[in-house]
């Protein structure tokens, strides 16, 4: 299994016979829900790709050293034993933690609804050739998929017009034409790493995030890079992975506390007055958007796709899975969520009142 894009701090586990940290995977999704309320699913989720790195060569190779060592047959089957999960039915909510061949994250719908975006990482070594790591584009039916910009570029969101998407390239930002054919980057802030940008419906400002950091927080500029700004500092408001209301007139956004067991999702107007917390449930609240009608928001709790209304009322489950994204007639939900026989994190839509689940990827 390949190693994930970012690199956070490494999250200790228990140890296999030889050393290594081995496989609990009671353990790893404890770690996932209650670690940092800061950081996102995706940069923790290379804890789990070390914390699994138990191969049969591996194993092969902790087999003879403890034979050599102690002669005895029976620390080899605890060892073994030790590096197995517990066998039980399969949690929907958990699937990152057996998925092995892939995995379609962060799809966006084109505001003219005619494509979607998304990132697909191979898990498996080597790639195909036909479906490596990259930035892909489909048509919204899930038809007629092709390669954008091959690499670890992710959490893309498109320009008003459907003709440019801003994504991150492991900390850095960039714009690319839907050709493929034009790309400008964004030089940075004093190194900071720059992820989960947003593009305004009236495509005048890009909201990003730069998570982890005293000197981060949540930023604004102009699509062109000339004017940036911060506007969320985390000395006073430590929330992270903004997204603009339809307007412009609020972001909604996570952020967490030392004393709080996850994180929670809230929203500010952007005269940065009247803040609202919409979430107040222990749970790990995360990726969430507003519907394209500006009366809804979508959010992933403890990887169940949420819906709810602007003012935190009428929550409700739709399905498992993660980063939600809208329809743009708001009555579709376009997520990530694993296939049948949980071997792939793929792309699927269904509608808001749970019905018409409809696979995208495969």
């Amino acid at each position: 299994m390949r190693r994930r894009v970012t690199q956070p701090p490494f999250i200790a586990g228990p140890l296999c016979l030889s050393g290594r940290p081995c496989d609990n995977f009671s353990f790893v999704s404890n770690q996932i829900k209650t670690s940092s309320t800061f950081c996102s699913r995706k940069e923790l989720s290379f804890c789990i790709s070390l914390i699994l790195k138990c191969t049969i060569m591996d194993l092969i190779r902790d087999f003879i050293t403890v034979a050599i060592k102690t002669s005895s047959y029976v620390i080899l089957i605890v060892m073994c034993l030790s590096c197995v999960p517990e066998a039980g039915p399969h949690d929907p909510s958990e699937y990152e933690l057996e998925i092995s061949v892939s995995s379609d994250q962060y799809p966006a719908v084109s505001h003219d609804g005619n494509f979607i975006a998304y990132y697909h990482e191979c898990l498996e070594y080597p790639e195909p050739e036909d479906y490596p790591t990259g930035l892909y584009v489909m048509r919204s039916d899930g038809s007629d998929r092709r390669l954008l910009l091959e690499g670890n570029h992710f959490g893309q969101s498109w320009s008003p017009d459907s003709q440019w998407l801003v994504f991150s390239s492991v900390g850095t930002l960039q714009i690319i034409n839907l050709e493929g054919d034009s790309i400008r980057t964004f030089h940075g802030i004093q190194d900071l790493p720059l992820y989960s940008p947003d593009w305004s419906l009236d495509g005048e400002e890009i909201l990003f995030s730069a998570p982890l950091t005293i000197n981060g927080g949540v930023f604004k500029m102009s699509p062109d890079f000339l004017s940036v700004k911060r506007i969320l500092n985390p000395q006073s408001n430590n929330g992270m992975y903004a997204k603009w209301s339809p307007d412009r007139s609020k972001i909604v956004y996570q952020k967490g506390n030392l004393s709080w067991e996850s994180s929670e999702i809230f929203i500010i107007d952007t005269a940065l007055v009247s803040e609202k917390r919409l979430t107040n449930d222990n749970k790990d609240d995360r990726h969430a958007t507003w519907s394209s009608n500006g009366n809804m928001i979508s959010w992933s709790s403890n990887v169940r796709i949420k819906i709810m209304n602007i003012d935190g009322t009428h929550q409700k489950q739709i399905d498992y899975g993660q980063y939600p994204c809208w329809t743009p007639d708001s009555k579709s939900i376009i997520y990530s969520n694993a296939n049948q026989d949980v071997t792939k994190e793929v792309i699927w839509k269904i509608d808001i009142d749970g019905k018409n689940k409809t696979q995208l990827t495969f």
